[in-house]
């Protein structure tokens, strides 16, 4: 080898702008997310696995047997995920050239021969490392080109707003121009064998993508025919309802195309956030503009200091809140909403007068159970704030400055 000019200290040095580069490289390839899951933790923590193999490289040694094991390990994750073989080549082709590209771009012109030389070994030791990695693919059994993982690779992928196309090929998958996102969550006593019956529904149309488990899961529709995907979102929601023994929450967004879907899940996921409140939610999907008024109040914590203040009157009772929350659940039927409370009707009646008396506002008209329906969504969505430690708009601290200006939320 020729003299070193420090050049080994200058790629050391450069070790975590070449690990960057060969992210970025691979960034958004059918073979990435595998890829940084196992290579990542390869030599211990992330980021150490290019520090080890340039240390190889800079010292001349060949690759060792617990290193090539591990590329053999490698292989194996990629075949179990049935990331093609070409594809995978495809991905060790990408990484070698950014990693070419990033060393060659900070060595000195007085380093280019000795460049050249480390060049040479590290292709000979990539080529080991590549024989180890595909050895370890032929050996583990493979799923296929449409087998789940890279199915569920590709939804994440365009989830995350990531180029896909390379993906669905892969996965034998042919992108629709727009889809229409679904957000639901079951039961969280969903189990396994629901989770298994949602995903064979869900997979039983084509070109339909998902990602996520009951307790949060995405599934994306193609929406060529926007009624079309409407209607098999209500139908699989409705159907998980049925077999979990709901409740089911679930909301829909259609905004575009293929680049509108993180920003239609974003919405989808506020609009879920609703869902969970109101205290009527049916088990089927809603939209945004079914819920207009309570995404204005969402973003209004003046407004849902008054409707707290509309509820507070109701505790000087027993079970008032609850009875209308149970009344609203049953569509406003007082004979069903009776026996869902374990009470005669007689006794429903007087506590619907006892509503009316301690707050001034009546249940039994349509400005009143509307009122009353509006303050429970928000009582609701403040309790689910709170849970999940969010200090959403409805904290005190966001309402107290603008109630001090508004009227009182009540007529004498």
């Amino acid at each position: 080898m020729t003299p070193s000019c420090g050049l080994p200290e200058i790629l050391t040095a450069h070790c975590p702008l070449l690990d960057a580069a060969i992210g970025e490289a691979l960034k958004g390839h059918p073979a990435y997310q595998p890829i940084r899951r196992a290579a990542g933790p390869m030599f211990g923590r992330r980021g150490e696995t290019c520090a080890r193999l340039l240390a190889l490289v800079l010292a001349g040694d060949p690759l060792p047997e617990d290193d090539l094991a591990r590329f053999r390990d490698l292989g194996v994750m990629a075949a179990r995920q049935a990331i093609p073989l070409p594809v995978l080549s495809e991905a060790w082709d990408l990484a070698l050239a950014a990693a070419a590209r990033s060393c060659w771009a900070v060595v000195p012109a007085g380093c280019f021969a000795e460049m050249a030389e480390l060049t040479a070994c590290a292709a000979r030791l990539a080529g080991r490392a590549r024989e180890g990695c595909i050895q370890g693919y032929a050996e583990a059994p493979s799923e296929g080109n449409r087998s789940r993982p890279l199915r569920r690779l590709l939804a994440e992928t365009l989830i995350d707003g990531a180029p896909a196309d390379v993906i669905a090929d892969a996965a034998g998958v042919r992108l629709a121009p727009a889809y229409l996102v679904l957000l639901c969550e079951a039961p969280t006593l969903a189990s396994a064998a629901h989770r298994e019956r949602a995903s064979e529904r869900l997979e039983a149309w084509d070109g339909v993508l998902h990602s996520g488990d009951l307790s949060r899961l995405v599934a994306l529709f193609p929406a060529g025919d926007p009624l079309r995907a409407e209607d098999r979102a209500a139908e699989f929601t409705a159907g998980l309802a049925g077999w979990t023994r709901g409740p089911v929450h679930a909301a829909t967004s259609l905004l575009g195309g293929l680049d509108d879907i993180p920003a239609a899940l974003e919405e989808a996921s506020q609009v879920l956030t609703l869902v969970k409140a109101i205290p009527d939610a049916e088990d089927r999907p809603y939209r945004a503009d079914e819920l207009l008024v309570e995404l204005a109040i969402l973003g209004q914590p003046g407004i849902r200091g008054r409707l707290a203040a509309v509820l507070s009157p109701l505790d000087a009772g027993t079970d008032l809140r609850r009875t209308l929350e149970v009344l609203l659940a049953c569509n406003l039927d007082r004979e069903r909403a009776a026996r869902e409370l374990w009470i005669h009707r007689r006794t429903l009646h007087y506590r619907l007068d006892r509503i009316r008396d301690l707050s001034g506002i009546d249940p039994s008209s349509a400005r009143g159970i509307q009122l009353f329906r509006a303050a429970l969504t928000s009582a609701r969505l403040t309790t689910l704030e709170r849970e999940g430690g969010n200090g959403g708009a409805g904290g005190d601290g966001g309402g107290r400055a603008e109630d001090t200006s508004l009227p009182p939320p009540l007529s004498a």
